[in-house]
């Protein structure tokens, strides 16, 4: 269930990103979404009673300085072409941690799993065309 919350929101997010994207720079557009993400972000952290989330980690930092120049890649993209591209295509972002969680993290892979990704691509192939 918490999947099916996270692919509306994201579906909301890339729409909304896409009707203002003419109106906004993507630089505007960039920092304002991401400033907006700092408020359920921090509520979320601030759930942990652990304490681990107070100190940093380098993969921890990596991932965001990758997801904050993948923002600015598709904040650039949307400008520049159709949603029911852009989105579709940007969201083929799973192909990388699944071939990176085989290679490098041993995970099974398993026939259904590989049909998927094709299935995937198909999709986004058609919606391009």
């Amino acid at each position: 269930m918490l999947s099916v919350f996270a692919l509306v929101l994201w579906g909301a997010w890339g729409f909304l990103a896409k009707t203002i994207s003419d109106r906004v720079s993507p630089q505007g557009l960039a920092f304002w979404s991401t400033v907006a993400t700092v408020v359920p972000v921090a509520v979320f952290a601030l759930t942990d009673t652990t304490g681990k989330w107070t100190r940093p980690h380098p993969l921890a930092l990596g991932s965001g300085i990758a997801y904050g120049l993948a923002l600015v890649f598709f904040f650039l993209a949307l400008r520049r072409g159709p949603a029911s591209v852009v989105v579709p295509l940007s969201g083929m972002y799973i192909v990388v941690p699944a071939v990176l969680g085989y290679i490098v993290l041993k995970e099974q892979v398993t026939l259904t799993h590989v049909l998927g990704l094709i299935c995937a691509g198909l999709a986004v192939l058609l919606l391009s065309l």
